[in-house]
């Protein structure tokens, strides 16, 4: 597996106009990502990842360190750009031209023409399943409908990596599962997928890897299966009075939900699991069942994040 896209302590400092204070977007970055998989790029709006994203597509310049794109430090090069699709958040597109329209201005940016852009317009709208509404104006699109042109416009060179800001925002079930069931494909063909996004139960449904940025600053970086480690038990169970649960609550065992007897609990980490069944035993429960309970995504991320504004503020106090 090739590394594609790296960044070795990649920085980005903003000066402060009229005297302002140097604003410190990304501190020393490295990342590492690889051909054929899905980065899911994660953080709160202001840590940095919009910046990280401009200086990989050349937009704007790094304060210091360095980036490599398919194994050159040239990444406005043309071979480069050719190679890179992005996707803007909330992308607009005028709403008097046609899907295949913006499609073949697009094309024609990347040096396509006559045949060879016409197979591409074709294939792409294939790909992101629009090819009936290809000429529909797109003021006719729905939100997700434009999103699936946009995606569209990003594959219409054939690159190698795909940059995408929050792709499923804003739409509907149907439509983010399209989505992506749309983004698995292009990864099971190869295609290296970069998301930034806030729909982290999306994200974590199709990424093989995350990283999570605050405070321009990496916090955590893994698999998935890494990351989102067994830290919980979930307890199912029967009886319980209104004493005896909140007593539990008290030690660390709190019930997510309850449908006349029976009990769904939630065992926060660290408490010892032989202890958790003695204390429901004592709480006259009946066990029905006991099973690991992973943290998700959208938990790891609240954790990390929360972990790093207390260190913030302490070293600020």
């Amino acid at each position: 597996m090739s590394t594609v896209i790296e960044t070795r302590n990649l920085t980005k400092i903003y000066a402060g106009g009229f005297g302002g204070q140097e604003v410190h977007a990304l501190n020393d970055l490295n990342l590492a990502i690889n051909s054929g998989e899905i980065f899911a790029y994660l953080g709160p709006n202001g840590s940095g990842k919009t910046t990280t994203i401009k200086m990989l597509l050349g937009l704007i310049f790094p304060t210091g360190g360095a980036i490599e794109i398919l194994g050159t430090s040239d990444i406005t090069s043309a071979r480069v750009r050719r190679n890179i699709g992005y996707l803007p958040e909330g992308a607009y597109y005028p709403d008097f031209l046609r899907g295949e329209e913006i499609l073949k201005y697009y094309g024609q940016l990347y040096g396509l023409g006559g045949a060879e852009l016409q197979k591409r317009i074709d294939a792409v709208l294939e790909e992101v399943g629009m090819t009936n509404a290809r000429k529909r104006l797109m003021r006719g699109y729905s939100k997700g409908m434009r999103q699936r042109i946009g995606l569209a416009q990003a594959l219409i060179s054939d690159p190698q990596i795909l940059i995408l800001d929050e792709p499923t925002t804003g739409l509907d079930p149907i439509a983010r599962k399209e989505m992506r069931d749309i983004l698995a494909r292009l990864r099971d063909r190869g295609k290296t997928l970069l998301i930034s996004s806030h729909e982290l139960l999306e994200v974590e449904l199709i990424s093989n890897r995350a990283g999570i940025l605050y405070g321009g600053v990496l916090q955590t970086l893994g698999t998935i299966s890494e990351l989102l480690t067994d830290r919980e038990l979930t307890i199912e169970a029967n009886g319980g009075t209104v004493e005896s649960l909140a007593t539990l609550a008290d030690k660390g065992i709190v019930t997510e939900d309850r449908v006349g007897e029976k009990l769904k609990l939630r065992v926060a980490a660290g408490i010892d699991p032989y202890d958790a069944l003695n204390l429901c035993r004592d709480a006259k429960l009946s066990l029905v069942n006991v099973a690991p309970r992973r943290e998700t995504l959208e938990e790891l991320f609240v954790r990390v994040v929360g972990e790093a504004r207390a260190k913030e503020r302490s070293a600020v106090s």
